[in-house]
């Protein structure tokens, strides 16, 4: 399932003049202060391609569930909406990273699992 970047990713990446290839794109980000190997981790699964522009980059990114995530969600109820994610998330006052990243979920889907979630 491919989901937005988050905004750690958009950050690090929000200079970049396009296109760049994959690896570059990694460069690039590893070399920023402030990003965390989540999200190194989660551009290192991009496509090896070139990127024409950062939207195509955060359209190719896939969610990474780390075990953070799939413990922050594993009491959730199924079947679930992102909204409902989202609520239950800040509801248990989950870290600000977690969020972000189910913020890019699609809105139009019910998940029915987590591994429906995380795939």
């Amino acid at each position: 399932m491919k989901v937005y970047c988050n905004r750690e990713i958009l950050s690090a990446l929000k200079d970049i003049n396009f296109p760049k290839e994959k690896s570059e794109i990694l460069d690039i980000a590893k070399y920023q202060m402030d990003i965390s190997e989540a999200s190194i981790i989660t551009l290192n699964q991009l496509d090896e391609k070139i990127f024409y522009s950062l939207d195509e980059v955060c359209n190719n990114v896939k969610i990474i569930c780390s075990l953070e995530l799939r413990n922050a969600i594993k009491k959730i109820k199924f079947p679930t909406t992102k909204e409902d994610i989202i609520k239950y998330l800040k509801s248990r006052k989950c870290p600000d990273s977690i969020i972000d990243t189910t913020e890019g979920l699609p809105d139009d889907i019910v998940y029915n699992s987590i591994s429906e979630i995380c795939e």
